[in-house]
């Protein structure tokens, strides 16, 4: 009988390792192309339903070039908490499998409670900012804005170019 126990004991043991694990398979590798939305030319992911670092009830684990958001970069692909949820509605946008070491999924209740339950976003209340529970965004890639620097060469290659045609035709 002790036999038994101990082997059903090892077997459930066993199984919940597995199923455990089984929640972060994916850790460390590339997300697939269908949890990620483009807003302002660059690449959002749901990591996490919990702060990305600590305090957190799970910390995200960054790769392949994702990375915690900057205000600009928010600013530059979201109007706001609302403008988040309704990009990240479906959820089989949650791509927490990819970078949570604790979690397999995103709790879309959290997103708007109190004002905005997003780890570090411009919207989230600061008193609400570092709530262990907010949920985690990351960001890949780098807005495609122009310098002043070279719009002006752009002006004054096309000045020039107008400049020879002008006096070739003389």
């Amino acid at each position: 009988m002790f036999k038994k126990l101990t082997a059903i004991a090892a077997f459930a043991v066993a199984a919940t390792t597995a199923q455990g694990a089984s929640a972060v398979t994916l850790l460390g590798q590339e997300p697939d192309a269908g949890v990620i939305v483009n807003r302002g030319g660059l690449e959002w992911v749901w990591a996490a339903p919990c702060a990305g670092e600590e305090p957190s009830c799970g910390v995200v684990q960054l790769h392949h070039g994702f990375g915690f958001a900057t205000d600009d970069q928010w600013l530059a692909s979201f109007s706001g908490i609302a403008d988040i949820i309704d990009a990240f509605t479906d959820p089989e946008l949650c791509a927490a499998t990819y970078f949570s070491v604790a979690h397999d999924h995103c709790d879309a209740q959290d997103l708007a409670y109190n004002g905005g339950g997003i780890w570090h976003s411009p919207w989230t209340p600061a008193e609400n900012d570092n709530l262990y529970w907010n949920e985690t965004f990351l960001v890949r890639g780098e807005q495609q804005v122009p310098e002043p620097a070279a719009l002006g060469l752009l002006g004054l290659g096309l000045l020039g170019l107008g400049a020879a045609r002008r006096r070739k035709a003389a």
